[in-house]
């Protein structure tokens, strides 16, 4: 940052920034200070992003009920599907 003489005014964003780097350089110890202890106590979360995360079984998604929300926007063929499970009795249905 340039060097600007006393007697001459900041704009308040410049002022902002001088405060900022100012309050920064003033506080940098403690607040490493207090990360470190904070680190200390807290768990860190499971990187969930991992390279080799663990793989789950696959599983088919089973409906075993149905009510009439379903067959509100279904298409005509999946309707018919769905109309053949509950016949077949392979899903309940539900008013």
């Amino acid at each position: 940052m340039k060097y600007i003489p006393k007697d001459q005014k900041l704009s308040s964003a410049e002022a902002r920034r001088d405060y900022q780097r100012k309050y920064y350089q003033m506080h940098k110890e403690k607040a490493k200070e207090y990360q470190r202890i904070y680190n200390l106590t807290h768990q860190k979360k499971k990187d969930t992003k991992s390279k080799n995360p663990p793989k789950e079984a696959e599983r088919e998604e089973k409906t075993t009920s149905c009510n009439y929300y379903k067959f509100m926007n279904l298409p005509i063929e999946k309707t018919i599907k769905m109309l053949e499970k509950i016949i077949n009795e392979e899903i309940t249905f539900k008013i």
